[in-house]
């Protein structure tokens, strides 16, 4: 049994954020029909691309069905609205006014459907001075601190190498809405859901904000340092390990590993976080001696034999290589023409509920018939919304069965 078996999303999405979130609801057993304009959505045909495959819609759009609908015709919304007396989740991540423009903003699904809940994420939420404005990615990074906080120390400021404020407004957008289904368990009423990624970055900031606010410290670029423990990326002799000596004895048995068991020592300047991190520099060149002179594979099997948390710094290909990846099913192949793409599987591992990891991501229009011919329309009214450009099914062989 899949935990969201039953429940139907209306997937008005486009890139990363939105696509995510109904990806995840879709993994984990809703009925997720993305509707997008008759040429497809957007990142169809986003870098990279392999033998006419992006790589990057097939990577936010598996286990979907396909409807591509001309919005903005009389009968395009009529089927629209159909649709909406059926759902439970409505998702778009358009800028604010598109849904009015649409006919797909709350006020209007609402009174089709007043059980239906509307997940809306945006650059800047729904509210505030900002709410109008156009964002991605590495705005939000800019905007909310993280890209000030990241980067070395005496450099620019630096954006992530991951799409993460995209990310997290997506999977904040799964929790509002699972929140909105289970509070019409007990309302019976759906909800509107504003998630913005600006905010769900600014979540992260947590010490952050009060040390400037309450300790009037401003916090800066450190690069791979930590502010609070003395931790960071070595080098080895064929690549880097992250080397995590926390606790009092942890930093013990990591000075005795390396000969060096007078820094732990009382007397010692090293036996304390404060004075470690008061002479990083000297502390960091010294231990980069002693980890240079190992292999990777050298210094890690020391740490852990010492209990010395530590993580080789890995590149992607030893991602795709990574056995316990592969055992967990975080490295799923998605088949398209023959094609395997890799792409990352399910996070949220339920003991008792199957999860759908790998369905092709829809072609355009792939499943029009089935998904009209369950709200009523014939055969023959498909074929009329296909001759006259409601529908499209131009790349699917439904296209000939009408």
């Amino acid at each position: 049994m899949k935990p969201l078996s039953g429940i139907r999303v209306l997937d008005f999405t486009h890139y990363i954020a939105g696509p995510l979130c109904c990806q995840t609801l879709a993994d984990h057993g809703a009925e997720v029909i993305k509707i997008e304009p008759l040429n497809g959505e957007p990142s169809r045909s986003a870098w990279p691309i392999y033998e006419d495959i992006s790589i990057y819609f097939t990577t936010m759009n598996r286990n979907k069905k396909g409807l591509a609908l001309n919005l903005k015709s009389e009968k395009g919304q009529e089927v629209i609205k159909k649709l909406i007396e059926t759902a439970d989740i409505l998702v778009t991540n358009y800028t604010t006014g598109v849904p009015e423009k649409l006919g797909i903003d709350y006020k209007t699904i609402s009174t089709i459907n007043p059980k239906i809940s509307m997940v809306h994420i945006t650059g800047f939420g729904l509210t505030g001075e900002k709410k109008d404005k156009r964002a991605f990615d590495g705005i939000i990074q800019a905007l909310s601190g993280s890209a000030h906080l990241t980067g070395e120390k005496d450099g620019h400021p630096m954006k992530s190498g991951l799409f993460i404020a995209d990310h997290i407004a997506g999977l904040q957008g799964v929790n509002g809405a699972l929140l909105a289904l289970q509070a019409r368990e007990r309302s019976g009423k759906g909800q509107l859901v504003d998630v913005a990624m600006l905010d769900s970055m600014v979540s992260m900031l947590f010490e952050n904000l009060s040390l400037v606010s309450l300790l009037k410290q401003s916090p800066s670029r450190i690069g791979n340092r930590s502010r609070n423990v003395f931790s960071t990326t070595f080098p080895a002799s064929d690549g880097y390990v992250y080397i995590a000596a926390l606790s009092p004895k942890m930093w013990f048995d990591f000075c005795d590993l390396m000969g060096q068991s007078e820094w732990a020592s009382e007397n010692s300047k090293y036996s304390t976080v404060s004075g470690r991190l008061e002479d990083y520099d000297e502390l960091e060149n010294q231990i980069t001696h002693w980890t240079k002179s190992k292999t990777v594979i050298e210094l890690i099997r020391l740490l852990e034999s010492a209990s010395i948390p530590c993580g080789k710094v890995n590149s992607i290909e030893d991602v795709l290589n990574d056995k316990h990846l592969k055992d967990r099913n975080m490295l799923i192949d998605i088949e398209i023409d023959d094609i395997k793409v890799t792409v990352p599987g399910v996070v949220v591992k339920l003991s008792d509920s199957q999860i759908l990891l790998n369905k092709k991501p829809p072609v355009i229009g792939e499943n029009a018939i089935d998904i009209l011919s369950e709200i009523g329309y014939s055969l023959s009214a498909i074929k009329s919304l296909y001759e006259s450009g409601v529908i499209n099914m131009e790349q699917h062989d439904a296209a000939h069965k009408v």
